[in-house]
């Protein structure tokens, strides 16, 4: 299966006219205006779907599907992700990550060293983190300037404090 990026989530019909709402997870609202193609992701299942015509009401994409004319015919698609193919997807600005490139890094500390891999990066509520393996532990490293430091995207590195991480994992005992 081809691997897709989601870029927002349908929410609900809205009007008549099979127009439906949907919320973006992307950092470029305009991002609607550009599309062609998306496909609705529900579970394993990709249906392509044909873009008509696409707005922004407020934060909201409203978004138009050819063959998809009143809310009983879009309705199927309420809460499916709708993503473009991984070929598709726009460079992050800079400074910014996708999260997704990030994991299989290799963690090291201010000399340069590797202690841990990068397993994935969480957006938790309160704060992202990368989840490491450290000490034969799995733990969250919050993405936090105390513990965070240089990510090198060439190199596949980011720079974390072990001290820090220590320190978490003393307070766990």
């Amino acid at each position: 299966m081809e691997e897709f990026v989601t870029i927002g989530r349908l929410m609900r019909p809205h009007g008549v006219r099979g127009q439906i709402k949907c919320m973006p997870e992307t950092h470029d609202a305009s991002r609607h205006s550009k599309l062609t193609r998306v496909f609705a992701i529900q579970g394993d299942k990709s249906t392509e779907l044909i873009l008509e015509k696409s707005s922004l009401a407020g934060s909201i994409w409203l978004l138009k599907f050819v063959g998809y004319d009143s809310p009983e015919s879009i309705a199927p698609f309420v809460n499916a992700e709708i993503a473009v193919p991984f070929s598709e997807r726009i460079p992050a600005p800079e400074g910014e990550y996708y999260f997704s490139d990030l994991v299989g890094f290799d963690a090291i500390n201010s000399k340069g060293e590797v202690f841990a891999k990068v397993l994935s990066v969480e957006s938790l509520p309160t704060v992202n983190a990368f989840c490491i393996r450290y000490q034969g532990k799995e733990i969250y490293a919050p993405w936090i300037d105390d513990c965070i430091g240089v990510i090198d995207t060439e190199k596949h590195t980011v720079q974390m404090s072990e001290s820090y991480l220590d320190l978490m994992l003393g307070a766990e005992k």
